[in-house]
């Protein structure tokens, strides 16, 4: 590999470096540092680079005719708290104090080259990066230690990022609380004003109820009045229909009762429920805020107060028109029994 493109692969290691390792030694030194060993009589053995960010452990061993052979194990921090882990085997040769190593496919790069030299237990590394890096002779325990305190700054970023992310969420908790809240008192402000308006109209079904009974009782009394009469058939005849017609605008009212009625158990009642649960709520947060800031209590005690001013006449308002509806029904089912009874009597008379 010629020089030109052993510097322009370095240059590409330090900036794969530079993203995977963010900050980790100074201008990605300990990804550097991985890649050479000095040359020495004594250069076999291991060495550390380390930082906050990455450790970095090389060992290489001298053959005979001066070539080294080794690994490089890097353990890095990335930015969201996990470690990646990289390692591969080197080759290289020794030339007096001079040393090349290279190797491939660290960090996505294919292929790499290095050289530097060893000053006593210091090794000195130059590539592509203008300031030298250094690399220390170690032990196998001082690796170890290393990468123990990299997993402990693992751990802690994890913790902090797992509490950030709980935090988070109470307060994405307690807004989308306050909001329910508020879309609910918005409702059920809608259906007391609904209300208002058909507790309003019962008293006026219960006597069209009774009237549409007294208008049937009137034409079948006319109809026996000309029972026997053959010159009256006709009149009869339309007695009897306008008889029915009448009938069927109890049932046609009868509908429009328990259309009310549907929409009280299907959309009313399930607002009473959920705002039961609310107030269940409220009372828990009252009880244990810990969770939640001063400025969240503050949100969540006034959404329940505005939820107490709301619920009682809401509630008021459910149970009139449940008895409202309920009475209306006993209403119909009396008169409609009637009108039945009396539609009878007008075909025994036919």
């Amino acid at each position: 590999m010629s020089q030109t493109k052993s510097a322009s692969h370095i240059m590409f290691v330090m900036s794969r470096c530079k993203r995977f390792l963010s900050g980790v030694l100074p201008a990605c030194g300990a990804f550097a540092v991985v890649l050479m060993a000095g040359c020495h009589s004594n250069i076999s053995g291991s060495y550390l680079a380390s930082d906050n960010s990455a450790v970095v452990w090389l060992q290489v061993v001298r053959t005979p005719d001066s070539h080294l052979t080794g690994q490089i194990a890097t353990n890095a921090l990335k930015p969201d708290g996990t470690i990646e882990q990289n390692s591969v085997s080197i080759t290289g040769a020794v030339d007096g104090e001079n040393v090349t190593i290279q190797g491939s496919r660290f960090f996505g790069l294919e292929s790499f080259v290095l050289s530097g030299t060893l000053s006593g237990k210091v090794l000195t590394l130059t590539g592509a990066q203008s300031i030298p890096l250094t690399f220390t002779r170690s032990t196998p325990a001082e690796f170890q230690a290393k990468v123990a305190a990299l997993n402990a700054r693992s751990q802690s970023i994890t913790q902090a990022k797992a509490v950030a992310q709980a935090q988070q969420r109470t307060f994405q908790a307690q807004a989308n609380f306050v909001s329910q809240v508020d879309q609910l008192i918005r409702r059920m402000a809608q259906f007391d004003s609904q209300a208002d308006v058909h507790l309003g109209r019962i008293p006026g079904a219960e006597k069209g109820y009774e009237g549409i009974t007294a208008r049937v009782g009137e034409y079948v009394a006319r109809e026996r009045r000309l029972a026997g009469n053959p010159n009256a058939e006709v009149s009869r005849g339309q007695l009897s229909v306008a008889a029915n017609q009448a009938s069927i605008q109890t049932d046609q009212m009868h509908y429009q009762g328990e259309s009310l009625q549907s929409s009280l158990e299907t959309n009313v009642k399930p607002m009473a429920d959920q705002a039961t649960a609310f107030e269940q709520q409220c009372r828990a947060v009252s009880q244990n805020s810990g969770h939640l800031t001063p400025a969240e209590v503050q949100n969540v005690n006034g959404a329940c107060g505005r939820l107490d001013s709301a619920v009682g006449p809401f509630r008021q308002k459910f149970s009139a028109m449940s008895d409202g509806l309920a009475h209306l029904e006993r209403i119909y089912q009396e008169e409609h029994g009637k009108q039945q009874q009396l539609l009878q009597t007008a075909q025994r008379l036919e």
